[in-house]
């Protein structure tokens, strides 16, 4: 063979041993021998160079496969058809897969003359391919198995598979959301978290878990995000129930520092001891309680325990663990130097292998800063934070206890309604703080005229409350009773105050009403004792007047001043004035729209001298209608106005307004009629929402925040402070009442309260505005409280809106300046 032919040849066999690949002929002349290369030898297990039949051939293939051969190598033969083929054959060692392909040779007439093609194993090929199957239906499988929502993301965020659950979640099927980015189903419109922390892992490679809120869905999702190379691997879970209850049980924590949570074990039945010792603390347990490992091990749990530990508590924890369940308590933990924290105790029981009681697993928390926390959120709930008295909602409880007791006891009692005379002249003409130390002193008198089961509140303002009980069963005993005490608080009130070395002297008017009846509710009584005292007013100051069903003569009175109200709103006599709200930074955010009378007689009057009217006349109604759609085509007008058009303005909304059956409707309306955005409408509510029909209130509120109008809570602890209902309510401001902010520089108590609002809010996710800021340093104070925004003289007085507008055009500087040249002298 020339040397050229031997090179082919040595390539030739080169190249099939790396393809793993023989070449045949078939000589169709009988007895049609096959022919074939060493390598074809090799696949199919014979010696090299070895010559077979094609009967040989064919029996090489398993039984599965000899008639599809034969067949096959039976219609090229004939036809001249070829075939490409994947079959098993059968060597003496192993079955194998191979591909088989085979095409006819014809001479020049056409007639087919022999047959030749490849043999490749392809073994390994087809193993891969199997295995590949396996791990993807291994894969399936573990998917199918995965009870939490999972999906798989490609790089760009985009949806490359969902399980069951995870449709289930985010509402809607695989087939809408494959191919598109995770944020179109869950977004938060607040922050970015979501695709900063997923694009964050991905760019790191770094596997991470966080919680986040999803409006959308309305639920808090715990992520978890796995990368891997062609994306991320994410897991959901619902951890809504579980914030909830956070939340519940944080709801009265201010700003408290997380400490290492404290291990105890103890053993549960150990030998020759009656009672459980400890084996095990951990250093957080050494830290808090002065109590080195060595010094408490082996001794008893009861160690921590002091005087004050409540019996009935351990009692308790003792039936929840007698029934196989955990024990959760709060309590007081005594430390090795003798003083004492709260501690918050889960107790788990742990089985040995015989699922006998082994151990007990105590771990606990210190949450005395909450406790104490707790108090004083109490105190600012149920007390009014000038006087220490009892504040509206306490006094609500407490005369509706009163009057259950008086109609199934049969016993009498009494409500007195007491207005301090003249009190807005004293904050007039010598300041509030005069008039706030007078208030103090009012209480204190009060408080000295009666006996300690009866109640001494404060509703606010000038007007305060004394609930009288245990009058006995006779009823003119009892307003003979009532008549003395009313006589002594009047000679009580008329002697001089001293207020920092100023005299003053006051009186006071007082309404009773007696409890010795049936009455339709609370609010009737109160209207009761409010209408006497009026009445008492009406002949002359310090005086005394009781209750009787002709004083609605006094009430038909004041149809003379309603009259007026309809008269002012048809002649359009009311006006908005407006007071700027500043950030930090001290620029303008919004304004506050604040309702004036401009009376043809009177001049201009301000809503405390009219609103009340209103409110009882039902004026307030369109009085208040009449200032949301002033205020929104304001809002219209001023989008236009680039020094204004992003500020906000602020309503404030009465009760009766708000829970009138058309007010969202109302807000709706105006705000399509204006085509204003409904996040610069602000609705400022009162805490007397709060007193009662919290469902309705709930329901439209949350109908109002969807809308996306901002909802504010007005003077903040000045009435009723429900902080049970408070965590329900979807705002998005508390305001600090001006009352505190007064004081916050020179009285600790309305600093410690206007902290505690601050960070109380900060706890629920609200911003915080501060009303009656007058000077630099009360700023000061808020801002480094964490306070969010301001409202007050220092910054402007409420002005109308030409002078509003003018003040906008000012810059910063000249805005502080002509703000305190307005300041009240």
């Amino acid at each position: 063979m020339p040397l050229a032919s031997q090179q082919a040849a040595h390539l030739l066999a080169m190249a099939e041993r790396v393809a793993h690949a023989g070449s045949w002929t078939m000589d169709l002349k009988s007895p049609q021998w096959v022919s074939c290369s060493s390598e074809f030898s090799a696949i199919i297990g014979l010696l090299p160079e070895r010559v077979i039949t094609r009967d040989e051939l064919t029996a090489r293939f398993s039984p599965l496969c000899r008639d599809r051969i034969g067949w096959l190598l039976q219609q090229c033969s004939r036809h001249g058809t070829g075939f490409d083929e994947e079959m098993q054959i059968d060597t003496p060692s192993s079955r194998k897969w191979v591909r088989m392909v085979c095409e006819a040779v014809s001479n020049q007439r056409g007639q087919v003359r022999s047959l030749q093609g490849m043999l490749q194993d392809i073994s390994d090929r087809k193993q891969a391919q199997q295995e590949t199957l396996h791990l993807a239906m291994r894969l399936t499988t573990t998917l199918a198995t995965i009870t939490e929502a999972f999906v798989t993301l490609d790089r760009q965020c985009c949806f490359t598979h969902l399980n069951q659950e995870s449709e289930q979640l985010l509402r809607h099927s695989s087939a809408e959301l494959l191919g598109k980015e995770i944020w179109t189903v869950l977004v938060n419109d607040k922050n970015q978290r979501l695709r900063q922390e997923l694009q964050r892992s991905i760019a790191t490679g770094r596997q991470l878990e966080f919680e986040d809120f999803y409006p959308g869905l309305g639920k808090w999702l715990e992520v978890r995000a796995c990368p891997f190379a062609e994306g991320l691997a994410v897991y959901f879970r619902d951890v809504s129930k579980r914030r909830k209850s956070q939340e519940q049980l944080m709801l009265l924590e201010t700003c408290v520092a997380r400490l290492n949570d404290i291990v105890l074990i103890a053993e549960a039945q150990p030998a020759r001891k009656k009672v459980p010792y400890i084996v095990f603390v951990n250093h957080a347990f050494e830290q808090h309680t002065g109590y080195s490992r060595h010094e408490v091990l082996g001794q008893t749990p009861r160690k921590l325990l002091g005087p004050r530990a409540a019996q009935d508590e351990f009692e308790r924890m003792a039936r929840m663990l007698a029934r196989k369940r955990q024990a959760r308590s709060e309590l007081l933990i005594y430390r090795k130097n003798g003083s004492c924290f709260w501690l918050e105790l889960e107790i788990v029981q742990v089985a040995d292998t015989a699922d006998d009681l082994a151990h007990w697993v105590a771990v606990g928390r210190d949450i005395t800063q909450r406790k104490v926390a707790a108090d004083a959120i109490h105190q600012l709930a149920f007390y009014d934070p000038l006087t220490s008295l009892p504040n509206r909602l306490m006094l609500l409880n407490r005369l509706e206890q009163v009057m259950s007791q008086s109609v199934a006891l049969r016993r009498n009692g009494a409500l007195m309604f007491i207005d301090v005379d003249k009190l807005k002249v004293l904050n007039d003409t010598l300041g509030h703080h005069k008039g706030d130390m007078l208030l103090q002193q009012v209480a204190e008198r009060l408080a000295g005229c009666v006996e300690d089961t009866d109640t001494v509140a404060r509703l606010g303002g000038d007007e305060f409350v004394v609930l009288l009980e245990n009058l006995g069963d006779d009823a003119a005993e009892a307003t003979v009773k009532t008549r003395k005490l009313a006589e002594k608080v009047l000679e009580q009130l008329r002697e001089p105050f001293d207020l920092s070395g100023h005299q003053h002297y006051t009186t006071s008017s007082i309404g009773v009403t007696s409890l010795n009846g049936p009455h339709d509710s609370v609010s009737e009584v109160l209207k009761q004792a409010d209408l006497a005292m009026y009445q008492a007013k009406t002949t002359g100051r310090n005086s005394l007047c009781f209750f009787d069903p002709d004083m609605q003569a006094a009430v038909n009175a004041n149809a003379a001043v309603s009259s007026e109200l309809h008269t002012g709103l048809r002649k359009q006599e009311f006006v908005l004035h407006y007071q700027p709200q500043v950030d930090r930074q001290g620029c303008v955010t919004g304004v506050e729209a604040l309702l004036r009378w401009q009376h043809p007689r009177r001049g201009l009057v301000m809503p405390a001298d009219f609103i009340p009217m209103a409110e009882e006349s039902g004026l307030i109604l369109p009085l208040g209608q009449w200032a949301l759609a002033t205020a929104c085509e304001q809002l219209a007008a001023w989008a236009h106005w680039p020094q204004a058009a992003g500020l906000s303005i602020a309503v404030n909304v009465s009760v009766r307004q708000f829970r009138h059956p058309d007010f969202v409707d109302q807000v709706m309306a105006e705000i399509r009629r204006n085509g204003v955005k409904p996040g610069h409408l602000k609705l400022e509510l009162t805490e007397t929402l709060l007193a009662d029909g919290m469902d309705i209130t709930l329901a439209r509120m949350g109908t109002l925040k969807a809308l996306g109008v901002t909802l504010a809570l007005d003077d903040f602890g000045m009435g009723y402070s429900s902080l049970s209902a408070l965590k329900r309510l979807p705002l998005d401001q508390l305001k600090i009442d001006k009352n505190f902010v007064a004081e916050v520089l020179i009285d600790q108590a309305d600093a410690a309260i206007s902290r505690t609002i601050i960070t109380l809010a900060h706890s629920l996710n609200l911003e915080v505005v501060a009303e009656g800021v007058e000077t630099q340093a009360q700023q000061d104070f808020l801002i480094a409280q964490g306070c969010d925004q301001f409202q007050g003289f220092l910054f402007s007085p409420p002005l109308p809106l030409k002078e509003m507008e003018a003040y906008l055009m000012e810059p910063g500087t000249h805005r502080k300046a002509l703000a305190a040249t307005l300041l009240p002298g």
